[in-house]
């Protein structure tokens, strides 16, 4: 095939980043149980750390009640920095957990940092998320990492249903499932916190009734007809079934960047 040729590549397209060298960073830090003020903490030092490397970075608001994703859902409202960092992270982040994801995310929609472990505990995250990779096909081995940074049209295009540490997963199966790349880079060990309260009922929420696109904007028109009780206007707030039956997220084959050769 001709040099020609391979330019006019269909498929091109889907696998080129635009890089964000210079981009903003929005820091979300999910709250633990000592309450939301932690979470600020942490998420200001976050945006000090990202300002002495030369990124234009705010926190975002305290979180609110309601689990991760209702904390990830409102700090996306409004947000106009492209890119958006989410950590549940225990421990200061240094320059060498931003320094790779940074890097990565100018091939990819998002980016996961692979934690530094001892062969033992990467047998047991290896373990733990076979089911998770078998079922929604996820490209990762450290799923439930703290270290993450997303393009903001990307996470912005995935409706968040879990409270729990299952956001984790839930995240990366939507975006698999729309196609996203993904990428996955080493990183020094960094310690998060979970919120288990309701992981297995998030699962089978995401898992049965996946929500996969958010509910339109109602037409400005004041005569507008009302049809009934799912009309519009009145869709559940979490976009269940007025946006698209439910059915289970079904399996496509993942698209890690590094297997792409973009790495």
């Amino acid at each position: 095939m001709s040099a020609s040729q391979d330019e006019l590549d269909p498929f091109d397209d889907h696998f080129r980043r635009d890089p964000l060298p210079d981009a903003a960073v929005l820091v979300v830090v999910l709250p633990r149980d000592e309450g939301p003020h932690r979470a600020r903490e942490a998420a200001e030092a976050l945006s000090d750390l990202l300002a002495r490397g030369g990124r234009q970075a705010v926190a975002a608001e305290a979180a609110i009640p309601g689990g991760w994703g209702q904390t990830l859902e409102s700090s996306l409202l409004g947000a106009s920095a492209p890119l958006i960092l989410v950590t549940s992270a225990e421990e200061p982040w240094t320059p060498g957990h931003l320094g790779p994801l940074l890097e990565a995310i100018d091939r990819c929609d998002h980016v996961v940092g692979r934690r530094r472990a001892s062969p033992l505990t990467r047998i047991r995250r290896w373990l733990g998320g076979l089911p998770w990779r078998l079922i929604f096909a996820l490209p990762v081995v450290d799923l439930h990492s703290p270290c993450r940074l997303h393009r903001l049209d990307k996470l912005r295009a995935i409706p968040l249903q879990s409270a729990s540490e299952f956001l984790d997963v839930e995240v990366l199966a939507k975006a698999t499932f729309f196609g996203h790349l993904i990428d996955e880079v080493p990183v020094p060990p960094l310690a998060g916190r979970s919120r288990r309260g309701s992981f297995w009922r998030d699962f089978v929420e995401v898992f049965r009734r996946p929500v996969l696109a958010r509910p339109s904007r109602p037409a400005e028109d004041p005569q507008r007809d009302v049809e009934g009780d799912d009309g519009p206007g009145r869709e559940d707030r979490h976009g269940g079934g007025d946006v698209e039956p439910a059915r289970p997220l079904e399996d496509h084959p993942a698209e890690p960047a590094h297997h792409l050769g973009q790495g």
